[in-house]
């Protein structure tokens, strides 16, 4: 892999609320994505094993990477908010990572997998989500679903809050949308980030 610069950034959203995150710049980086962490109110954080997972992805497909802390978690302000303002800080995030015109992937997993489907913009060239729980916000105010650009699921044969017998009949109607399921794998995803890292870059080559 070609070396990457890492380095803490810190930004606003709308309300001001001062949010931070890290940025990952590949050489010769030619796109971007923001990669949103699971429930903060359940430990998670930019931190978490599959946000590093869909990173390492990103990165190895040339992506300039933002994962970040929603308001109350790790190093951002602000206290948590439901999901409501996490859009908004999902929407500043996009605006912080890319460069340009440049086309950007929303990427989350489980809580920030809904925030992700959930937030739309002229830039976004694909969403890829792990285990979203289609709990989070309202099915009336998921952008995604009807999008025209692409949407990668990803989930575990054994997840315990949306399990592949119920989430496939609840994205059956969404266009243009994959979905990828890990045999071994419930909503953690312990042993299988590798897995979710692969299946990741594969849907970027696609």
């Amino acid at each position: 892999m070609e070396p990457v610069d890492v380095s803490v950034v810190h930004f606003e959203s709308a309300d001001s609320t001062l949010l931070e995150g890290d940025l990952l710049v590949p050489a010769d980086a030619t796109g971007s994505a923001v990669v949103c962490h699971p429930h903060p109110l359940y430990g998670g954080s930019r931190q978490d094993a599959v946000v590093a997972a869909l990173s390492r992805a990103f990165v190895g497909a040339g992506r300039r990477v933002l994962r970040f802390d929603f308001r109350g978690t790790g190093g951002s302000g602000g206290t948590h908010d439901d999901g409501v303002a996490e859009r908004d800080d999902l929407r500043a995030a996009l605006e912080e990572v890319r460069v340009g015109d440049g086309p950007v992937t929303i990427a989350g997993y489980s809580f920030g997998a809904d925030i992700a489907l959930s937030v739309d913009h002229p830039s976004i060239d694909r969403w890829l989500v792990v285990a979203p729980p289609l709990a989070i916000v309202a099915t009336e105010m998921l952008v995604a679903p009807s999008a025209e650009e692409p949407v990668t699921v990803i989930t575990g044969a054994h997840d315990q809050f949306n399990p592949p017998e119920q989430l496939r009949p609840k994205i059956e109607s969404w266009t243009n949308t994959e979905l990828h399921v890990i045999d071994a794998a419930d909503h953690f995803f312990a042993g299988a980030h590798r897995q979710v890292s692969d299946i990741a870059t594969a849907a970027l080559a696609s």
